[in-house]
C-alpha cells in the first residue's frame, strides 16, 4: 500500500532550510581551506554566515528560546563536519556575547 502521508523522516528533511545549511557549510569549508593552506590546525568562524550573524541561533543553541528547526539546522551542520572527522565546538562570540562561533579543528 502506498503512503498517502509524508513519513517523519521526510517531514524533518523537508522542514530544513537547505539554503541556510548549504551556505553555512560552504562558509565554514572556505575558512577551513584557507587555514589549511596557511598551515593552521583550526578555523574559528565568527561572522559572515547566517548562523554566526544571528542571535536567534545563539538563543536556540543555548536553550534561551525554542526553535526546533533552527536547532536541527545547527546540529545538521555540526554533524556534517564531525562525520568528516573534524572536531566541532560551538562557543559564544565574545565580541557580541549573543552570537555563536564555529570552532573547527583537525
Amino acid at each position: 500500500m502506498a503512503n498517502i502521508f509524508v513519513n517523519a523522516t521526510q517531514a524533518r528533511k523537508d522542514s530544513r532550510n537547505n539554503t541556510v545549511i548549504h551556505n553555512e557549510v560552504r562558509a565554514i569549508e572556505g575558512n577551513v581551506i584557507a587555514n589549511i593552506d596557511a598551515g593552521v590546525l583550526y578555523a574559528n568562524v565568527s561572522s559572515n554566515t547566517t548562523m554566526t550573524d544571528s542571535n536567534t541561533y545563539y538563543n536556540v543553541f543555548n536553550g534561551l528560546t525554542t526553535d526546533p528547526t533552527k536547532l536541527d539546522q545547527i546540529n545538521y551542520v555540526k554533524k556534517h563536519f564531525t562525520d568528516l572527522g573534524y572536531g566541532v565546538n560551538i562557543t559564544t562570540n565574545v565580541s557580541s556575547n549573543n552570537t555563536i562561533v564555529w570552532n573547527i579543528s583537525w
